[in-house]
């Protein structure tokens, strides 16, 4: 009997080691606002990335591979969840938002499930490094309900908000302070609460009111009006930190160091699971492009494109620093790898901006390819075919129920999930699409849809929404990036139709009249799938948007302000 009990352990035990030794680690790098235009792989050939353009020789490329949005909140959400953002209200309302302050008390909803998560609870061990943006605290600073730790991720070292271009410490004055002082002008703040603080020293003069209570009710008032203010204005102070999972190590954090610590921390975290038997997830997210453009030192007048150009070459370093890691520890063949931008190139920053290759439109732009089509590479030798080319339409959401595939795990019943596995075709597979339909959102307005029959060799795309590009251009550059409803767009009636498959650069649309049966079936998808969402909190929304004192983040108090020495000497920065 005993040794039947020992057999059992002992079968179970190979079992289980076998699963492990044949389960994928995994390695998500995700860049900042860069275009598909800026890629050696996908036609650029003034800007150097031979390290990502490695990864495509030896594994994937994606060439219609979409977020579910055009800015970087609402698209990372939709990225770690498999679900279209308008779901769980991080889409915004009227205008492509991400999160602008670091103490407000949105962020993403605790109730959805992540990849991360999924991993973790199968044994994975999870790092983040670099850029989160999905909000911190909810009730008080330091409850960090919306920490990477609270969905899925063992370890963060990182930026919780962004690096924005308050961040440049040459910058006189930020957009936070332009922004403040046209808002307070427009609204007439201050004119409001002076004309308040009146009011309320009437009702003391008429002994409505005592003294105690002026007193209360001018500091609350006051406090409520001039904070917003505070918190816009000194946006690099109190939005620029840096943190290592609950701690805040820098504010405001030095913009040219941060990706170096970065790829240091990657290949710690590597190295420290060379010698654990857990597999592991580590996801990269660069601040590289976003503004402020302020690559290392070593990096900078190297490129042909200035500082735009210099954060590419510093990033593509940084990858090839994390590959070069993984084959000297042996990891290569049984890691998955996966490469891909937030959103596309921000055009309106003009040469700062980048390029959306033959794309039309840009960040911010939902409908519009630029907007939305990522480049993208995977690399997993055990499964993909060097030189695999995917044309078919995928999605950021389908990483979740690939990598549920992967893992054999259950995708999550209680909810709609958006994305789809994607393995098959990134192991070759000649079949259609997974979606039959894609959803492009504006923030919380449908703008564009895809659709792939399952017959035949076609996708079409409808624009029910257009931008007003300015002329000669696909950007808005009289603002700062395109608006999603009002005087900035037109309302196609009936919607525009592309074949994007043979007219990627949507210059020749096709008549409805000539296929109506197409644009048919799209609007009935449209209506099922509006039917298929539920009213839920709006992340966007002003009461959730407003920042509060309370829930500001800050180390070294009263003073907020600390720096991290670190020593970079172990990379060969640059070489």
């Amino acid at each position: 009997m005993a040794r039947l009990v020992w057999l059992c352990f002992l079968s179970v035990a190979l079992i289980t080691l076998c699963r492990g030794d044949d389960r994928p680690n995994f390695v998500f790098l995700v860049a900042d606002d860069l275009g598909t235009g800026d890629v050696g792989c996908f036609g650029n050939d003034t800007i150097r990335t031979p390290n990502i353009d490695r990864i495509a020789a030896k594994g994937a490329k994606l060439t219609q591979h979409l977020a579910a949005a055009a800015i970087c909140t609402p698209s990372r959400a939709a990225f770690l969840t498999g679900r279209y953002p308008i779901r769980y209200g991080m889409a915004g309302r009227t205008a492509p938002l991400p999160f602008f302050l670091l103490s407000i008390p949105s962020g993403l909803p605790r109730s959805e499930v992540t990849f991360p998560q999924m991993a973790r609870d199968h044994g994975y061990r999870t790092a983040l490094l670099g850029k989160w943006h999905l909000g911190l605290n909810c009730a008080w600073a330091g409850d960090h309900c919306h920490h990477p730790s609270e969905f899925g991720f063992d370890y963060f070292y990182g930026l919780p908000h962004s690096n924005d271009h308050d961040c440049d410490p040459d910058v006189k004055e930020t957009l936070g302070q332009n922004f403040a002082r046209r808002l307070y002008r427009r609204l007439r703040l201050w004119e409001i609460s002076t004309s308040l603080f009146v009011v309320i020293l009437a009702l003391k003069y008429f002994e409505y009111i005592q003294w105690k209570t002026v007193f209360l009710l001018s500091a609350f008032g006051w406090s409520l009006v001039a904070y917003p203010y505070v918190s816009l204005s000194n946006g690099r102070h109190l939005n620029c930190v840096l943190m290592r999972d609950d701690d805040v190590i820098e504010m405001p954090f030095n913009i040219s160091t941060i990706t170096p610590r970065m790829t240091l921390e990657a290949v710690k975290f590597l190295e420290e699971r060379k010698t654990e038997t857990k597999p592991f997830l580590l996801e990269v997210s660069y601040t590289n492009v976003h503004h402020a453009l302020l690559p290392n030192k070593e990096f900078r007048g190297k490129s042909r494109h200035g500082l735009y150009g210099d954060s590419v070459e510093e990033m593509d370093w940084s990858i090839g620093v994390v590959m070069a890691t993984l084959e000297r520890l042996g990891l290569t063949d049984n890691t998955f790898v996966y490469f891909t931008s937030d959103n596309g190139g921000h055009i309106e920053a003009g040469e700062e901006g980048g390029s959306n290759g033959i794309y039309k439109g840009g960040k911010g732009q939902g409908g519009s390819e630029g907007g939305i089509r990522m480049p993208t590479v995977v690399q997993w030798p055990r499964k993909i075919k060097p030189g695999t080319v995917v044309t078919e339409a995928t999605s950021q959401m389908d990483i979740f129920p690939t990598v549920a595939d992967i893992l054999k795990a259950p995708l999550p019943q209680d909810r709609v999930m958006d994305g789809r596995n994607i393995l098959p075709l990134l192991g070759g597979a000649k079949q259609p699409s997974p979606h039959d339909f894609l959803f492009h959102y504006c923030a919380d307005y449908l703008h564009a849809v895809r659709y792939r029959p399952r017959e035949g060799n076609v996708t079409w795309k409808a624009h029910f929404v257009s931008y007003n590009w300015d002329p000669g251009t696909t950007g808005c550059y009289s603002l700062a990036i395109c608006q999603c409803t009002g005087q900035g767009v037109t309302y196609n009636d009936p919607p525009l139709l592309y074949d994007v498959t043979n007219d990627p650069v949507e210059d020749r649309p096709i008549s409805a009249a000539s296929d109506p049966d197409v644009l048919n079936v799209i609007k009935k998808a449209v209506e099922e799938h509006k039917m298929s969402l539920t009213e839920v909190e709006n992340q966007f929304g002003l009461s959730g948007y407003l920042p509060r004192p309370w829930l500001q983040e800050c180390c070294n108090f009263p003073f907020c302000g600390c720096q991290e020495n670190v020593d970079l000497s172990p990379l060969r920065i640059g070489g």
